[in-house]
């Protein structure tokens, strides 16, 4: 629809997990850019839109499903602890594995 600029969205689901969603029309969210941080924006923005057009291509050609679902979490049953109490926990992808780890 036209005229829309902003909307709000908030989720509580079962299992205690939420979601919020914040969506800003890009004209005010652009507007808010010097003409240097557009400029890094949207040639950050064509280096993304070629990455996602090679793995639609990868998808259609068979190389690998669209959605890649894991299997196990990316940490061992050793970590599970650390990991959950460690607010600053990151998992880093395994470009060998082609998994995310600890």
């Amino acid at each position: 629809t036209s005229g829309i600029k902003v909307g709000l969205l908030s989720s509580f689901g079962f299992g205690q997990v939420g979601g919020g969603l914040l969506v800003v029309h890009s004209d005010y969210l652009f507007a808010t850019l010097t003409q240097e941080q557009l400029e890094s924006y949207n040639k950050r923005l064509q280096k993304r839109d070629i990455k996602a057009s090679h793995y639609w291509q990868d998808t259609l050609v068979g190389n690998h499903p669209f959605v890649q679902v894991k299997s196990h979490p990316p940490f061992t049953d050793e970590q599970e602890k650390s990991v959950y109490l460690d607010p600053l926990a990151r998992a880093k992808y395994d470009s060998v594995s082609g998994e995310y780890k600890f």
